[in-house]
C-alpha cells in the first residue's frame, strides 16, 4: 500500500454567495481536502517544521557565505 499524499497549490475558495478567499488548497487526487488562508498556511508550515525537528530531524544549516566567514 502506498502512503497517502497531499499536494499544496494556490487556490481561491469561492462560496455560494460569490465571496472569494485566496489561499492554499491541500489536494488529494483532484479534490480539495482543505483550504487555508495565507496566515493559516504559514501557521501550518511552522507547526510541520516544529514537528519535524521534534522527531529528531533537525534542519541542515545553510552554507556560509564569504562575508560570514570573515
Amino acid at each position: 500500500m502506498t502512503r497517502p499524499y497531499i499536494k499544496a497549490r494556490p487556490w481561491t475558495w469561492r462560496d455560494r454567495d460569490g465571496n472569494q478567499t485566496p489561499g492554499v488548497a491541500l489536494m488529494h487526487g483532484g479534490s480539495v481536502k482543505a483550504h487555508l488562508t495565507p496566515n493559516e498556511a504559514r501557521a501550518l508550515a511552522d507547526r510541520l517544521h516544529d514537528l519535524t525537528d521534534a522527531a529528531g530531524n533537525p534542519e541542515q544549516p545553510l552554507p556560509s557565505t564569504t562575508a560570514e566567514q570573515e
